[in-house]
């Protein structure tokens, strides 16, 4: 791994091993190429640490 792609990989940017990419009824999953955590693809070129199964935090409104 390069320092570059650990960099990357730290700032939440991975790269997908292509081969192994699947379509999970939602959207693009794998596993990072340069450090092994499992990906989803957010848009195209955009790869992004997956979030746990049932964690739909981001959809639900902040308490005040």
């Amino acid at each position: 791994m390069s320092l570059l792609s650990f960099v990357g990989c730290w700032l939440n940017h991975h790269k997908p091993d292509r081969r192994k990419v699947e379509w999970d009824g939602r959207g693009y999953v794998g596993h990072c190429r340069h450090c092994g955590v499992a990906i989803e693809r957010h848009s195209r070129r955009n790869w992004r640490r997956q979030k746990p199964a049932g964690d739909h935090s981001h959809n639900e409104p902040t308490a005040t």
